[in-house]
């Protein structure tokens, strides 16, 4: 099993939590790495760990009998509801913390107002740590202010995905493209890493595209559980990953009328399956984004060709992806390059710029010194700086902000240069690895 990675922060929460809380949630979407987490978290603490399962508040107290019957040696232990087996761990002096993970299901079950009397009235020297998967019970009936345990959480804790600067942690060695090609399938999801041997182009064709395996059929899963209607979803999220992006265009492929879309794309918004993004500093229309890799790879890659595959049949699967994983790539390599450069520049607000036809990858200002760095990505070898430049000026004098006081500069990032530029600052892949690294051992220090 591979070590526990860039959860630093998040254990150290967990430990001053420790220290001086009573409840705490921790949640994030599925295979993200919570239970991991929480087990290292335990590891030296006198602890009991639950699973809830996807069924009755019966089934589960049944369950958690059978369990604690079993880690105590005390034959036939039956509890009549969850107030009555709390009452049973507070009377016990060989526990410290009570691990519910999957509280999700107690939550869907109907079991939270019990808990707000547990936590009000039984809950006194023992901890209690809540995990969750399913985003939007979570967000809705735990977080909200009408939640029977508002006001009663002392850490609340999102688990994200890992970043890319990770990979390098999680495959010693790697190269920069493999790693964009790894990221830009997985999103870093820990659990979809753990089937990758290897971090490159061709390992993301063997693993994604076998149906043998999670991350094939894992996006399917997590929407037909979390969302009603899914088909509808499905639909908006292969528009938008297959590049439609304004309200009409996916109106238009989905077949959705155009006064209905707002909802399900409201819906997709709070679940954080997709984002909303203007031009920076403009308040014109937008459009919309698959928020996290492995989705926007999965609705392009896997979904279209979902029974094929699932048949048996990858030809026509794998002749779409090679033709098209690079250019996809193109995309990945704009969102995790344009992060770490913004990591070597002081700024203020960030954005992608477009107006017309005229489109600028990624504008950084500094609005304490008027400053405006333009920046331009290009997914190639040998690129020539001064061709790219001399476009990216004629774009930048569409930008308005600060027109005739700022200053400016120009940096455009690429796999290699032919040559460098005398008027702006160039990033190849080699700089952008060595940024990565150097986050990555920046962290290490801080935690």
């Amino acid at each position: 099993m591979k070590p526990l990675i860039d959860r630093r922060e998040e254990l150290r929460a967990l430990e001053e939590w420790y220290n001086k809380g009573r409840v705490a949630l921790i949640f994030g979407r599925r295979r993200v790495g919570k239970t991991r987490l929480v087990l290292e978290f335990i590891k030296n603490k006198r602890a009991v760990y639950l699973l809830a399962a996807d069924s009755t508040l019966e089934y589960n107290l049944a369950k958690f009998s059978d369990e604690l019957s079993e880690r105590f040696s005390v034959p036939g232990l039956r509890f009549k509801d969850f107030e009555e087996l709390f009452r049973f761990i507070e009377g016990r002096s060989d526990v410290d913390i009570v691990v519910i993970d999957e509280f999700g299901y107690l939550v869907k079950a109907g079991a939270l107002p019990q808990f707000q009397r547990i936590v009000d009235l039984i809950l006194d020297t023992k901890k209690l740590v809540l995990t969750g998967s399913t985003i939007s019970a979570i967000e809705s009936k735990l977080l909200g202010y009408r939640s029977p345990l508002y006001g009663r959480l002392d850490l609340v804790k999102k688990i994200q995905p890992l970043r890319f600067h990770h990979l390098f942690e999680w495959f010693p060695g790697a190269t920069f493209d493999g790693a964009i090609a790894v990221y830009g399938a997985t999103g870093g999801v820990p659990r979809y890493l753990e089937f990758f041997s290897k971090c490159t182009g061709d390992e993301v064709e063997k693993v994604m595209l076998n149906p043998d395996i999670l991350p094939f059929r894992d996006a399917k899963l997590i929407i037909e559980e979390e969302l009603p209607e899914p088909h509808r979803y499905f639909q908006i999220l292969e528009a938008i990953a297959g590049g439609r992006t304004r309200l009409s265009e996916i109106s238009h492929v989905t077949g959705i009328e155009p006064h209905k879309l707002p909802y399900y794309l409201g819906v997709l918004r709070y679940l954080g399956y997709v984002y909303y993004e203007k031009p920076l500093l403009e308040g014109k229309r937008g459009t919309y984004r698959v928020k996290e890799p492995y989705f926007a790879f999965w609705f392009r890659f896997i979904y279209p060709f979902y029974e094929e595959i699932e048949s048996g049949l990858k030809t026509h699967a794998e002749t779409y992806f090679r033709k098209n994983f690079n250019t996809y790539l193109g995309q990945v390599f704009e969102q995790v390059a344009g992060e770490l450069v913004l990591l070597k520049i002081k700024h203020t607000r960030a954005g992608r710029w477009w107006k017309g036809d005229t489109e600028i990858d990624l504008i950084a200002i500094d609005e304490e010194t008027a400053k405006a760095y333009f920046i331009e990505f290009k997914y190639s070898f040998d690129v020539d700086p001064e061709a790219e430049l001399d476009r990216l000026k004629k774009k930048t004098a569409l930008f308005g902000w600060k027109k005739d006081t700022r200053k400016e500069e120009y940096i455009v990032v690429a796999k290699s240069f032919k040559r460098q530029s005398s008027q702006a600052t160039t990033i190849d892949q080699q700089k952008l690895h060595e940024i990565a690294l150097e986050t990555l051992n920046n962290e290490r220090e801080k935690y």
